[in-house]
């Protein structure tokens, strides 16, 4: 009795002399706290326990809800909450119910919280484009803000991506974590590669035991001032953001959390707390900073760490890029073929259906290939069914088409998915390979059979063990299969630095200090060990239009087998390479030393391409000595320069003349098994006069990633369709058509494009195939229609460097 009667006492008193301090009045600092749990979608677990993790927080969150009132929860991820709704439809419906209370925030714009790094561009707006429709359609909710507090990097793309989908704000938490360099700003505008401005957030919640901020913040003293202290733009905001709960592998705010809330709201000297909403804050955050002077941030947000994950799991970035192919080549055929059909059904719902599956496996945990073996295996199946859908529609489509074209006799049409007319190698039934010339860009091109047969071209091409020469280089070879001498001829310009190897296969001991699928050490380059064992050296083709040599090396237990080849209609060599990889914790990257002059390299992104440095003048340019890409990188003096093609490959450096690209990893945590097995890919190098923009590199690196699709037709003399045909095509080869395909909501065809090479472009002209009844533009997620200029099959209109345009167009 005397220890209850003394706590009593106790607090009485300490509520009396808190009540005295709480009548001073004080100017402090605000946060603004919600609750939160951060559950990956797959990480040390797979998507199957991660819909059993989101029923038990979701649970809790209800729960504790109701005893507490005051209690405001949040979650991004419609795609959690479509696994919600399926498995779960009762708790489903409460997590509604709470929603439209709003005490339930459901916000993040995107399907699932995606990487930006290797996902293609096109990925990006497809997860705000499925996310936001299910947010408004299935829960009444406009999402502003992108959550992506725990992605690895965040591209130069993004705030035009945001911005023209509808929504204004970005958050993160991410960058702190930098390995070299703090960032200097935690409230900013975040300018984008087209100017496009966005209102940006990074939370600064301490963590007790690490020296970043967390996502996963604590309710107590120690984070409630710690969010303060550690907060860089003072002078123009005094509230800031605190979500709070256990996550990464879910769980949430718990009951001690919230207590601790409610004591916290008595306690004077800190800054003020208060219960409240994401969306409400950053709306609130910019009135406050209105007319205020908020730093700029107009570059990328590279994150200096995780560099590892460009190049993880190396098979699941292959299969993303091809599905990438695969699903650009299924909605512009099947486009073309609702138009040219009256009563052609267009596969929305099987289209769909695999998007949403390829969408999810584009996660900040999956794609990065930073996850358990278990969640690869489960990848595999996924990309088979992706893959399979894709190619189902592809061939439906193809095959109607092709029974419609007027034939004379046997023939063989090439599909050309590209933005630009191309030239292709086809090969015969008999083994003979021509080449074809002209075919249509967005089209296709019918050749007769006996015509490809009768085709000869008189080309040089020489190729012997150690040699070969074409129209455009002669390529000389060392007794360890590297390129001792690249001479272009057309140029007359040595391509290798002088006394320099080229196509050098380098290992290097790949040992992070923690994260092992994640990072790639700053010191990595201090171990190298080039694969020097040729066991095996094969001429495999020499004609007037292709010539091929294939090397074989031995590394340890590890083969790698590649076919250097050359053609006489493109001044591009490709590295055909296929690896059996057996080796542990070795990074496997190639080299070419090249006889050229610059203090920036050019790097592709999504809708566009970004220079970064190839000095290490700064410390910022030292952190970036592995750099993200999407499919090319090019290193150019003012007349001349070397670009680095590939096919499936993401992890980049160029440093000083050095320009080197990353073909393996092999990690053994959190997969002790990943990478080793087999591989295929290629890469390509294009020398070539100029810069990369007076070059072909643009159009080589489409052509390396999208083949010709080749259907053979038996001769048809009723056929309607002409032998040549371009469903769409644009006037100005700066402007790149990325996407074509069907709306969403009505029978037009919607095309997306792109300025690609930083020019400010006037009367543009995008032709279709037939007239034009009605064309409108609209943003990226097909709303915000407004009329725009057209006559007979034709667009016109003005376009901004690096700008996305997106139109709807009724044929």
């Amino acid at each position: 009795p005397f220890l209850l009667y003394s706590l009593k006492n106790s607090y009485n008193f300490l509520q009396e002399e808190l009540k005295k301090l709480r009548n001073f009045k004080m100017d402090s600092p605000k946060v603004v706290l919600t609750g939160h749990s951060h559950i990956d979608m797959a990480w040390l677990w797979t998507v199957l326990h991660t819909r059993e993790k989101a029923q038990r927080t979701f649970s809790t969150v209800l729960n504790l809800m109701q005893e507490y009132p005051e209690y405001i929860f949040m979650h991004s991820s419609p795609a959690l909450y479509k696994f919600l709704k399926n498995d779960y439809p009762e708790l489903y419906e409460k997590v509604k119910g709470k929603i439209k209370e709003g005490r339930w925030e459901a916000t993040g714009g995107m399907w699932i919280e995606s990487d930006s790094n290797i996902s293609p561009g096109e990925f990006l707006i497809r997860q705000i484009l499925f996310g936001k429709r299910f947010l408004k359609e299935e829960l009444g909710v406009d999402s502003k803000v992108v959550w992506l507090p725990d992605a690895f990097g965040y591209t130069y793309a993004l705030p035009q991506i945001i911005k023209k989908s509808g929504m204004k704000y970005f958050a993160t938490t991410k960058i702190s974590w930098n390995e070299i360099n703090k960032f200097p700003y935690d409230t900013f505008w975040w300018k984008g590669i087209d100017g496009t401005k966005i209102l940006s957030h990074f939370i600064t919640t301490p963590d007790k035991n690490n020296y970043f901020y967390t996502y996963n913040g604590m309710v107590e003293p120690f984070t409630i001032k710690g969010i303060w202290d550690n907060y860089k733009q003072k002078d123009i905001n005094d509230e800031l953001l605190l979500v709070f709960g256990w996550g990464d592998g879910g769980g949430g705010p718990t009951y001690e959390m919230l207590e601790n809330y409610q004591a916290i709201k008595e306690i004077p000297g800190l800054p003020q707390v208060e219960m409240g909403r994401v969306e409400d804050y950053f709306e609130k955050l910019e009135e406050r900073i209105r007319d205020k002077n908020v730093p700029v941030w107009d570059d990328e947000l590279y994150f200096e760490l995780h560099r590892g994950t460009y190049t993880s799991q190396a098979f699941v970035k292959r299969e993303n890029r091809k599905s990438e192919i695969l699903y650009h080549n299924a909605e512009l055929l099947n486009s073309m073929a609702l138009k040219l059909f009256k009563d052609f059904q267009y596969p929305k719902n099987s289209l769909n259906e695999g998007w949403e599956l390829l969408l999810l496996n584009q996660f900040h945990d999956i794609l990065p290939g930073s996850s358990i073996r278990e969640v690869y295996e489960d990848a595999r199946r996924d990309f088979e069914k992706i893959k399979g859908i894709a190619n189902k529609e592809i061939e439906r489509a193809i095959s109607m088409i092709s029974k419609e074209i007027k034939s004379e006799e046997d023939s063989l049409v090439l599909f050309n998915t590209t933005p630009f007319e191309r030239d292709e190698i086809v090969e015969l039934e008999n083994g003979k390979k021509t080449l074809v010339r002209g075919i249509p860009s967005f089209g296709y091109k019918s050749i007769k059979v006996s015509n490809l047969e009768q085709k000869q071209i008189d080309e040089k091409m020489i190729v012997k063990e150690n040699y070969i020469e074409n129209r455009y280089y002669i390529i000389e070879f060392n007794e360890k299969g590297q390129i001792k001498r690249l001479y272009d001829k057309e140029n007359k310009r040595e391509v290798l630095e002088e006394g320099k190897l080229g196509n050098v296969l380098q290992t290097f001991e790949d040992k992070p200090y923690f994260f092992d699928a994640w990072d790639i050490s700053p010191y990595f380059n201090e171990k190298m060990k080039e694969v020097t064992d040729l066991i095996e050296v094969k001429v495999v083709e020499e004609n007037p239009l292709k010539g091929v040599l294939k090397f074989s090396w031995r590394f340890y237990d590890s083969i790698i087998e590649q076919k250097v080849i050359v053609y006489n209609h493109t001044r591009r060599i490709d590295f055909d390479t296929h690896v059996d990889w057996k080796e542990k914790q070795v990074l496997l990257k190639t080299a070419f030393p090249v006889n050229v002059r610059s203090t920036k390299a050019t790097y592709n992104i999504q809708f566009g391409n970004i220079e970064r440095s190839t000095t290490n003048n700064t410390s910022w340019d030292i952190a970036k000595f592995e750099v993200p890409t999407q499919k090319w990188a090019d290193l150019s003096e003012a007349n001349y320069g070397v670009s680095i093609l590939n096919d499936c490959k993401h992890g980049y450096d160029i440093k000083e003349n050095v320009m080197r690209l990353t073909l393996l990893r092999s990690p053994i945590e959190p997969d002790e098994t990943a990478d080793r097995t087999e591989h295929v890919f290629i890469y390509s190098l294009l020398p070539h006069a100029g810069t990369w923009r007076d070059s072909q590199v643009i159009q080589e690196a489409y052509k390396l990633n999208y083949p010709v699709i080749v259907k053979k037709i038996e001769k048809n003399e009723e056929g309607s369709f002409p032998d040549n045909f371009s469903f769409i095509k644009v006037n100005d080869s700066d402007v790149v058509i990325e996407t074509v395909k069907k709306a969403e909501d009505d029978d037009s065809v919607l095309v997306r494009l792109f300025e690609d090479k930083g020019s400010r472009k006037k009367e543009v002209e995008i032709d279709f195939f037939r007239s034009i009844k009605k064309a409108v533009e609209c943003n990226l997620i097909e709303e915000a229609e407004k009329e725009t200029a057209f006559k007979d099959n034709k667009i016109v209109f003005n376009i901004t460097p690096y700008e996305i345009k997106t139109f709807k167009v009724w044929l």
